[in-house]
């Protein structure tokens, strides 16, 4: 198996001291977190010209560990860190800065981590099965390091396991607190809730560890609770994403999911496949109740991330990346990160999803079988049909997780293009930014930014979101790293500043 150290034998020379004495993959070579906050102005551009109507930002979340963890550090245990490049007048600038967790401050304050991450052991001493308090749990760590999404002028940051949410300045990155919406929630949410640019609304649903059922939440345009529904399920799940449509929104039930007796009894998360239990999608009215979801039964498998779903008459179409065994198999080699670096070993492709809502009847499908996932369409078109999106291609022979390529498919006619990034880079998610001029779907660019094991400089590339196979057009040097990471977000600049700006 190859190592991540093919790569590189040497870490960066921004790093952690502590990170030195750790024998964890996720913790070395482009995985090692940096030590500081960065504003910057006027970036150089390497190559090309930044186009005049790229107009936005490009923002990119995910773990950066300030401290020492406390156990087996698990890549989903870093501190949040969200790295932004902002594009305006053919110029470019970037931010860097920690999301301000209520775990961040203790550990700033204290010199010490006190929470275990994913892997455990978790203190559960005290917590009685469902009576714990979902919102306040303390014992597994937070970091709010997973996605982004701009809601109410507030950029909210969310984590992998359902968490708080958090509120950032996206002109600052500015942490301004934990985001309560008015007051109305009260539950952890879900990492990949879904904004509807048609209706400004906030889609999204909460859950934790020993609850068997869904919070199921509409928040509206001014951030207050719109709709609110329990959902009930077989048992407490591990969903890590949803989808919306104009009228509804699909909700995840896998056969992926955590032990709760294990959970109480060691302190441990230990997650099994149960292939015996079908794949289930919720499906419920924008402002429906649990007695109008029409549940439709699938093969058993996962789904990290959907790219889309729409409405066509009586039915719902959705695409997203399938993993037809996400059995976690463990090498013996690799010692208490075994169950980590297995599950992180990615083995998917793009599959369809059909179902009736007057019939009942439902179909599905294999679209392609190329290793992809991180897959986003034009997100300001979440709920409507779309025809592109676009794809990290992930390798297989690697023992920890990375991007290796940029697809783009055309769902309408099922064709794919693909650039191979240049050996020894390791780029994030890539959103599609619109152009300021309109045009086709596709009008516009790719943006991701990208780390160079050789000499550990980072850089914003950017696409043409028609030609991806030409590479970048323009690529932008960054002040500081960037570590590998999350997910990725494009804000256009007119919710960040408006139409006043030259040459839109």
């Amino acid at each position: 198996m190859r190592k991540y150290t093919d790569f590189n034998t040497q870490d960066p020379p921004d790093r952690p001291s502590w990170v030195d004495g750790i024998d964890n993959p996720y913790l070395h070579g482009p995985y090692t977190p940096v030590v500081s906050e960065i504003t910057a102005v006027d970036l150089p551009v390497t190559q090309g010209e930044i186009p005049a109507d790229l107009y936005g930002a490009s923002l990119r979340q995910g773990p950066n560990p300030i401290l020492e963890p406390r156990g087996a550090y698990h890549w989903f245990d870093g501190d949040g860190m969200v790295h932004g490049v902002y594009f305006r007048d053919g110029k470019a600038s970037y931010i860097r800065k920690w999301v301000q967790t209520r775990a961040l401050h203790e550990e700033i304050e204290t010199g010490k981590v006190r929470l275990s991450g994913v892997m455990g052991p978790y203190d559960l001493a005290g917590i009685a099965g469902h009576e714990v308090d979902a919102m306040n749990p303390d014992y597994c760590k937070d970091t709010s390091n997973t996605t982004l999404n701009l809601h109410n002028g507030k950029l909210l940051s969310a984590w992998y396991n359902a968490g708080r949410i958090h509120a950032l300045d996206p002109l600052t990155l500015e942490t301004s607190g934990e985001e309560s919406f008015g007051g109305g929630l009260d539950t952890p949410l879900n990492a990949h809730g879904k904004v509807d640019a048609l209706t400004g609304e906030y889609i999204n649903y909460g859950y934790a560890d020993f609850q068997p059922w869904l919070t199921y939440y509409v928040f509206a345009p001014d951030g207050s609770v719109r709709h609110k529904a329990r959902i009930d399920l077989p048992g407490p799940r591990l969903p890590h994403d949803t989808t919306i449509t104009k009228n509804h929104t699909i909700l995840h039930d896998f056969p992926l999911y955590h032990d709760t007796s294990v959970l109480k009894r060691t302190g441990h998360r230990v997650v099994q496949f149960h292939r015996d239990q079908p794949s289930r999608f919720g499906v419920i009215p924008r402002y429906g109740t649990q007695e109008q979801v029409r549940w439709f039964e699938f093969q058993p498998g996962y789904v990290l991330h959907m790219v889309n779903a729409w409405e066509e008459g009586d039915w719902i179409t959705m695409d997203g990346c399938f993993q037809p065994d996400p059995t976690i198999r463990r090498d013996p080699s690799e010692g208490p990160l075994s169950s980590m670096l297995a599950y992180l070993r990615y083995k998917g492709h793009l599959r369809r999803w059909r179902m009736n809502l007057r019939t009942g009847e439902s179909s599905e499908q294999q679209l392609d079988d190329l290793n992809v996932e991180f897959c986003l369409p034009d997100i300001e078109l979440y709920g409507q049909q779309t025809r592109y999106s676009y794809h990290q291609l992930i390798p297989t022979d690697l023992q920890t997780l990375a991007f290796e390529g940029l697809v783009k498919y055309d769902h309408l006619n099922g064709s794919r293009e693909v650039y191979h990034y240049p050996k020894g880079w390791f780029p994030s998610e890539a959103p599609f930014a619109k152009s300021t001029k309109g045009g086709d779907e596709d009008s516009g660019y790719v943006t991701t930014l990208a780390t160079n094991a050789a000499d550990w400089s980072s850089e914003a590339w950017i696409f043409d979101a028609k030609h991806i196979t030409a590479g970048p057009i323009a690529r932008v040097a960054l002040p500081g790293r960037v570590a590998a990471g999350f997910h990725a977000s494009w804000v256009p600049g007119q919710q960040l500043w408006g139409h006043a700006a030259r040459g839109r």
